[in-house]
């Protein structure tokens, strides 16, 4: 039977359950409920995160590795037990190089080395004071300039045996905490990296089933980036400080320059720190080679040491790191400065560490999310604008004939067909 005519059709609709309403209300809010006590469960924590975090950065660096074994027809075992020793012999490797490291370490923080170069520096004082005293100054700014370096020079008297102490007491009960931490650090990475595969599909099945393929696909582009970035790093500030300790041993034979392993484990760990370390290490590189070189070489030991530092960075950021990083993270340089800011600001010289990659992880969502903004821009040139006019018209004109050529075509057909 027909619907008369004039009337709207009604569609019904059906009314949204409350008790399903309340049940989804009830589940994000305990959602929320888990996440801010984890996050303050975590914040109680805090002092414990570290060790996990280095052991976890361990496994991530070695898993590319562990992943190409086990394409080979190796168990997960295995691999893992391969790669496990491979990091064994390369912490016993670092260990013998901290060695000697430590050592010297431990002669520069006695009060007898603190008093010989507390003494090396009051002569520089003395002498540089005595050549102010020949500068055409006014004696009211040369009075200003002897109080201040009598003043430091009196402060120093006083800090110097103090601090040689302290920090001999607090290598001795440092080194028991460090050799535990390296220890938790390698349970750590040995159990991650055993169970890498059953925390990942874990993970995944707490995603619902229509976000999968889309959380793996960019879980997948992420975990690219940072281990491309992680393992560039390690490889960079590895190759910084072995040229470093390699020239600065040279120096030490050379012109009798002091703690050259001990800097270059300092240039090793802090060249990681972006502008800050390189900044630091040539610092204590240049004043080292000034304050414990030989007396009538030490202004040229100090002048090769800062040179060999800012070539070697020059040589690693623009020889070793593009070609060991790839493409790097794909951020612009505006926006690595906008990246560093911001993590000094809220973690300082460790956060500019994390800032990067952070920054280029949320890229890599915002480009997935929003595929036009890796489209390139059109190109707006008076070339290419006449380019584009013109293509337009010959392809106008293409169509004209083309629809021309089918109105031929169906004359004739129609002709034929009357025809018959």
């Amino acid at each position: 039977m027909s619907r008369p005519e004039g009337k709207p059709s009604t569609s019904y609709t059906r009314p949204m359950n409350p008790k399903s309403l309340d049940a989804i209300v009830l589940r994000y809010v305990g959602f929320g409920i888990l996440f801010i006590g984890l996050a303050v469960m975590l914040f109680l924590v805090r002092g414990v995160l570290p060790v996990f975090v280095v052991g976890g950065i361990i496994a991530y660096a070695f898993e590319p590795l562990l992943q190409r074994l086990e394409k080979r027809g190796r168990s997960r075992p295995k691999a893992v037990a391969f790669v496990f020793g491979l990091y064994i012999l390369l912490l016993l490797l670092l260990f013998s190089l901290l060695a000697s490291a430590v050592q010297q370490g431990q002669s520069l923080i006695q009060p007898e080395s603190a008093a010989q170069q507390f003494e090396r520096v009051t002569k520089l004082v003395q002498t540089n004071q005595e050549k102010l005293q020949k500068l055409p100054l006014l004696p009211a700014v040369r009075d200003a300039i002897n109080n201040a370096i009598n003043n430091s020079t009196q402060t120093l008297t006083e800090y110097v045996p103090v601090w040689a102490r302290d920090t001999s007491i607090k290598l001795v009960t440092g080194t028991g905490v460090f050799l535990i931490s390296v220890f938790l650090v390698t349970l750590i990475s040995f159990g991650l990296m055993l169970e890498a595969q059953r925390i990942k599909g874990r993970c995944l099945m707490l995603i619902p089933p229509q976000y999968r393929r889309d959380i793996t696909q960019l879980s997948t582009s992420i975990n690219e980036l940072l281990g491309r970035y992680v393992r560039g790093q390690l490889i960079v500030c590895g190759t910084f400080g072995a040229l470093c300790t390699v020239t600065f041993e040279v120096l030490s034979r050379t012109y009798g320059m002091q703690y050259p392993l001990v800097l270059g484990a300092l240039a090793a760990c802090i060249y990681i720190l972006p502008y800050i370390g390189m900044a630091a290490v040539t610092i204590s590189a240049g004043l080292t080679a000034y304050l414990t070189a030989n007396p009538n070489q030490n202004m040229q030991c100090a002048a090769i040491a800062v040179g060999c530092c800012i070539g070697f960075n020059l040589l690693v950021d623009y020889g070793v790191a593009p070609r060991v990083l790839g493409r790097g993270v794909g951020l612009h340089p505006l926006m690595v400065i906008f990246a560093l800011l911001c993590g000094f600001e809220l973690g300082g010289p460790l956060g500019t560490v994390v800032a990067v990659p952070i920054f280029a992880s949320l890229r890599v969502i915002f480009i997935y999310l929003f595929p036009q903004l890796a489209a390139p821009l059109p190109d707006e040139s008076p070339e290419a604008t006449i380019t584009d006019k013109m293509h337009g018209e010959t392809s106008e004109m293409g169509e004209r004939v083309a629809n021309a050529e089918a109105s031929a075509a169906e004359g004739v057909l129609i002709a034929r067909t009357e025809k018959t």
